[in-house]
């Protein structure tokens, strides 16, 4: 099968390799849509990365939707043609954060695109208990940013985001995007965003933000003081940069919440003097729960969250290396990009 592997930093290429087996509890599938994450991004140019150390497999990709081909042993409630969405990651399901349901904490997490073949790929095999079957009408393409969708809601979960708070969010990329479609959802006050690209500011206010402040021109913190003389009730990190960190905290009233989920690569230095006197809880935030994937899904499937604004275009399995190249030139110059596949 044709597949799209990660050879060495900053090269991509198109590869032909054996059509994956499912084993026992497996569902093996036909990918028909795969996002491509920042992380996948992060990975392709940089060695730093910490997730890095867990791959066992050249082939990324852990943002997809698919189609049922074929059922390992042992799996039940699923049959061949289901449409269905991935949740990639594989915990042990025995730990004590797997217990709790928080199995997103458990150490081996990481699954589908890490330590198994992800969805660049025309077939993957994937945990029948990690997949959500959806109705068969229910848009793939769409479906695809089930997974990214899931980190914003999982971020603002970790907020504790209630209705009618103010929500400022530093970066309106694919995850900021998601994050302030979910924010409406949850019935959010104000939103405010952060973020130097045009095409991503206007994108923001399409989905629901009140206001967007290009951090080139003006100071974030000043704008939102403005606008909320407090500072806004939580604050979310989508960039992973100190800068936009900075702003976060800054624009966050005393006793308000930060959170972070944007992907950092290097320290950050934080005056605990400032979040001692200011009461800041300081939150992370890392992947979702199943039942936040499932939540991400239905939303998706069901049309109460229109994620279709933030899919800027779809690529096959060939263009994609080169969109890599072109994403790592440009971060700006798309939202989120899918690879299908059947292209």
């Amino acid at each position: 099968m044709k597949a799209v592997a990660l050879q060495a930093v900053g090269r991509m290429e198109l590869v032909d390799i054996p059509e994956p087996e499912p084993g026992p509890g497996d569902l093996k599938l036909q990918v028909r849509y795969c996002g491509v994450c920042g992380s996948d991004l992060h990975e392709y140019r940089s060695s730093l990365i910490s997730m890095a150390a867990n791959r066992q497999t050249p082939i990324m990709g852990h943002e997809l939707s698919a189609t049922v081909v074929a059922l390992g042993p042992e799996v039940e409630g699923f049959a061949v043609g289901d449409l269905v969405v991935v949740n990639p990651n594989e915990p042990c399901g025995e730990c004590r954060f797997c217990r709790a349901g928080t199995d997103q904490l458990c150490s081996p997490v990481l699954g589908v695109g890490y330590r198994r073949a992800g969805g660049y790929a025309e077939y993957v095999c994937a945990q029948a208990k990690r997949s959500i079957k959806v109705a068969p009408d229910a848009p793939a393409d769409r479906l695809a940013a089930t997974e990214p969708l899931s980190v914003a809601v999982h971020a603002l979960n970790r907020g504790r985001l209630q209705k009618g708070e103010t929500v400022f969010m530093a970066g309106a990329g694919p995850i900021g995007a998601f994050a302030v479609l979910s924010a409406r959802h949850q019935g959010a006050g104000r939103i405010i965003v952060s973020d130097p690209a045009a095409n991503r500011r206007e994108l923001a206010l399409r989905l629901g933000a009140d206001e967007a402040i290009d951090p080139t021109a003006t100071p974030p913190s000043l704008r939102v003081r403005e606008l909320i003389p407090d500072g806004a009730d939580i604050a979310v990190e989508c960039v992973g940069l100190n800068p936009p960190l900075d702003d976060c905290i800054l624009s966050t009233r005393r006793g308000g919440r930060i959170v972070v989920a944007g992907l950092f690569e290097m320290p950050y230095p934080l005056l605990l003097l400032r979040t001692m006197v200011s009461e800041h809880s300081i939150i992370g935030a890392f992947a979702y729960t199943l039942a936040e994937f499932t939540e991400a899904a239905q939303l998706i499937a069901s049309g109460a969250i229109d994620v279709s604004p933030v899919i800027s275009r779809t690529v096959s399995l060939a263009e994609l290396p080169g969109t890599f190249a072109e994403l790592d030139a440009d971060r700006n110059c798309c939202h989120k990009v899918l690879v299908s596949p059947d292209l």
